[in-house]
C-alpha cells in the first residue's frame, strides 16, 4: 500500500512526506506548548518569592540540560524552514494553477 503512494505522481505531497511533516509540526506544537508551561510557573515562582535563583551543582546535569537546548533549538529551527518551504510549495502550486 505504501508503494501506491509513492507511485502517485499527480499529487505535489506524498503521504510519506505528509506523515512525517505532520509528526514533526506535532511535536514542535507539545515543545511550544511545554515552553508556555515552563514560563508560566517561572512567572509564577517570581510572583510568589519575588526571584528566581538557578543553581545547578552538578556540572554533567548541567551539560546535559545544555546538550537538549540546543537539541530542541536546532529542531525549532528544521521545522521553521520546513514551514517555510512547505509554504513556498503550496504558493507555487497555487500560482501554477491559476
Amino acid at each position: 500500500m505504501l508503494q501506491w503512494f509513492r507511485k502517485t505522481k499527480n499529487k505535489p505531497l506524498s503521504m510519506r512526506r505528509r506523515l512525517k511533516f505532520t509528526s514533526v509540526v506535532l511535536i514542535s506544537q507539545m515543545l511550544l506548548i511545554a515552553l508556555a508551561i515552563a514560563w508560566l510557573v517561572h512567572m509564577i515562582v517570581i510572583a510568589a518569592y519575588g526571584a528566581v535563583y538557578f543553581i545547578q551543582r552538578d556540572p554533567l546535569i548541567l551539560w546535559i540540560e545544555i546538550t537538549a537546548s540546543l537539541i530542541i533549538t536546532l529542531f525549532a529551527i528544521f521545522v521553521l524552514t520546513l514551514q517555510i518551504k512547505r509554504l513556498g510549495e503550496r504558493r507555487r502550486n497555487d500560482r501554477d494553477n491559476t
